[in-house]
This record gives C-alpha cells, structure tokens and sequence, in this order.
C-alpha cells in the first residue's frame, strides 16, 4: 500500500510542478495587459479571461502537491498540544470520513460540470472574445481528481502511521 502511496505521490508531484509553470504565461498576459492599459490606453478584452482561467487551472491543479507537501493552513492551537497519536487518529478520521467523500463527490460533479460545457459547446459570456469554457472546467476537474487520488495516499501513509505499519522504508 505504502508503494501506491509514493506512485500517488509522485503524480501529485508531477501535476503540480507543471501547474506551476501557468504562472509564466499568467506573469506575461498581466504584463501585456498593464501596459497596454495605462501605457497606451488600449486594454485587451482577451486578458482578463485568460487571465482567470489560468489562475483557476493553476489553483486547481496545484492543490494535490500542496496536500502531499502538508502545506495547507492549518489553525492547530488545540492539535499541537495533542499527542501525535492522537493526531494521527484525529487526521485519518477526518480524511477518510469527511475531506475525501467531499473531495470525491466535488471532483465527480466537477467531471459533470466539464462534459456539460463541452457537450452544448458553452462559452464564457465575459469579452467579445468569448471563448469555449470546457478547458478550463476540465482541467479544474482534472486537478480535484488529481487531489483526490492524493486524499487516498495521505489515508494510506496516516493509516500506516497509526496502525503502526513500518514505514522507514516509505520516502513520501
């Protein structure tokens, strides 16, 4: 199990860090935008979606390498005083009964969502430029599966931990 968690790992990894490259072509339609805005008062009807839809992909499928790195905001001034036992249960009850169902249920609507926009061919309704909506939807979907699938790991490695399964060897 703990092999499937590092190769769960490892694809949360890899959706992640190229989701982090969005942020190069985020970086440059703002540029372009501003300038041509307050420099030559001419603003793009095309940035602002562009724009959006971007930092949507990118938050989306960026969310499983933040949940395998441990890296979301946690107020934990009761479960730091806990011992880690108790923390370990306390995080695999809420992962395998609340944050993955959720996740899992989100995703599949999310799946919905993206094929609904593809089948009647939508489009944003924001610019004249008005484009197909599907992508971005997919990829939001495909970055909440992507998420999910790191749920599973992170229950697999938590469980191991509080089951006491030997996981010296795991490198997660």
């Amino acid at each position: 199990m703990l092999r499937l968690a590092l190769l769960i790992d490892r694809i949360s990894i890899l959706v992640g860090s190229t989701a982090a490259m969005l942020v190069l072509p985020l970086g440059l339609i703002m540029t372009y935008e501003a300038l041509a805005r307050f420099t030559f008062n001419l603003p793009t009807f095309w940035a602002y979606e562009l724009s959006y839809m971007l930092t949507g992909a990118h938050f989306a499928l960026g969310i499983a390498l933040v949940t395998r790195n441990n890296g979301h905001i946690r107020i934990d001034f009761l479960y730091s005083k806990m011992p880690t036992r108790v923390q370990q249960i306390l995080d695999l009850s809420i992962l395998l009964f609340f944050i993955a169902p959720l996740i899992i249920w989100v995703s599949l609507g999310l799946i919905e969502y993206a094929w609904t926009a593809f089948k009647v061919g939508e489009t944003s309704g924001e610019s004249g430029w008005n484009p197909l909506i599907w992508p971005v939807r997919l990829s939001i979907a495909l970055g909440f599966v992507v998420f999910s699938i790191q749920l599973i790991s992170e229950i697999i490695k938590t469980g191991s931990a509080v089951f006491a399964i030997d996981t010296k060897s795991f490198n997660g």
